[in-house]
């Protein structure tokens, strides 16, 4: 069966999208799906990495001048160029064998995107997060924790497939084959002495620096080692590695790391965006500070701290001193951070691949 990914990754749409569709494309792979890849070259993309897997890559021209950004407002800059280019441009990648799968991710797309590509594929499947906008799909994934069925009910047709809630959430394997060792870690939990950093792949207002300022300000009894989790491509990488050499505790910069689940396994405390790395940190049962950084957030942040599972704050004037007084109060209360653990670790195990993947060979 072949299916074809059509995502993008840019300094402005960020990495989630394509990582999220990564991880999908290797569970349908191993169940013997031939999977193909549409991605524009944006700045910031990761093209090299989609080939890097192994996946056969169309790859369309970038904007002229390297951003996302075009004559569109909202998120429909993101594409790059006009929906009806786009439309004419993906179709090119569908000459030859039929498409039995098209998964589209990517919030400048919707509904009349989706019915002019409806004659080349036999079925559309949808990753969203917004609920936001009408589609044209046979699935639609949304994973985001308390999602309900009514968000969608007047933008899908009737009879598609709604796979919704964070037990779906697109996890690579590696989460649900430690989460037997990181829960019993989190039982014997004596304080924090490891703090991973990940405010997003690129990070591209560096709040990892405000952070990095903010953990100087805890009054620690024994300052902790800090993960900061960034990729080669962040545009304020040279800055950050340069506070880290400075930094008076122990700062290791994970570039382009590959071992996600590993490093939350040894975190005691997580200080990240909430993107999809939310649901890694909830199968890892990884107390959150949780920085909300874009509107697509917000829904997440909120969720999570109403089921207990982060300490969600805005990215404002006052963040500093509420990671500070966040911290200071963690290290004085055991009972909020057992409870910031157990909670996030029910929210998602890690599964949700293997049961969407499953799903589509239905």
């Amino acid at each position: 069966m072949r299916v074809i990914f059509r995502a993008d990754a840019s300094l402005d749409i960020g990495l989630g999208h394509v990582m999220r569709c990564l991880t999908l494309a290797q569970s349908l792979s191993n169940l013997g799906f031939n999977v193909e890849f549409i991605s524009r070259e944006h700045n910031g993309n990761m093209n090299d990495s989609i080939e890097s897997k192994g996946f056969k890559l169309y790859s369309l021209p970038g904007r002229k001048g390297g951003s996302t950004q075009s004559e569109c407002l909202g998120y429909g800059a993101w594409l790059g160029v006009d929906s009806k280019t786009d439309v004419e441009q993906s179709i090119q990648c569908f000459i030859g064998e039929k498409v039995d799968l098209l998964v589209v991710d990517h919030y400048a797309l919707d509904v009349e995107w989706e019915k002019l590509v409806r004659p080349y594929v036999k079925r559309i499947m949808v990753i969203d997060d917004l609920a936001n906008r009408h589609h044209d799909c046979d699935v639609l994934l949304d994973q985001t924790y308390g999602r309900r069925a009514i968000d969608y009910a007047s933008l899908v047709p009737s009879n598609c497939t709604l796979l919704l809630g964070s037990t779906n959430a697109l996890l690579r394997p590696e989460f649900a084959a430690l989460r037997p060792r990181v829960l019993k870690r989190r039982e014997a939990f004596s304080g924090i002495k490891h703090i991973m950093v990940s405010m997003g792949g690129l990070d591209e207002a560096n709040v990892t620096a405000s952070i990095l300022n903010a953990l100087r300000l805890v009054a620690w009894e024994t300052p902790p080692a800090i993960d900061i989790v960034l990729t080669s491509k962040s545009p304020f990488l040279e800055e950050i590695s340069k506070l880290a050499l400075h930094y008076p505790y122990t700062v290791n910069l994970q570039i382009d790391a590959t071992n996600m689940a590993e490093l939350m396994l040894r975190a005691d405390l997580a200080i990240g965006a909430g993107g999809t790395t939310s649901w890694e940190r909830c199968s890892m049962a990884l107390p959150t500070i949780l920085i909300v950084l874009a509107d697509n957030q917000k829904v997440i942040g909120e969720s999570l701290m109403q089921a207990g599972a982060t300490v969600t704050l805005q990215e404002d004037e006052y963040l500093q001193n509420n990671i500070r007084l966040t911290i200071e109060r963690l290290l004085l209360d055991a009972e909020m951070y057992a409870d910031l653990s157990i909670n996030s670790s029910i929210i998602c195990d890690g599964m949700g691949a293997i049961r969407v993947a499953k799903k589509m060979l239905q």
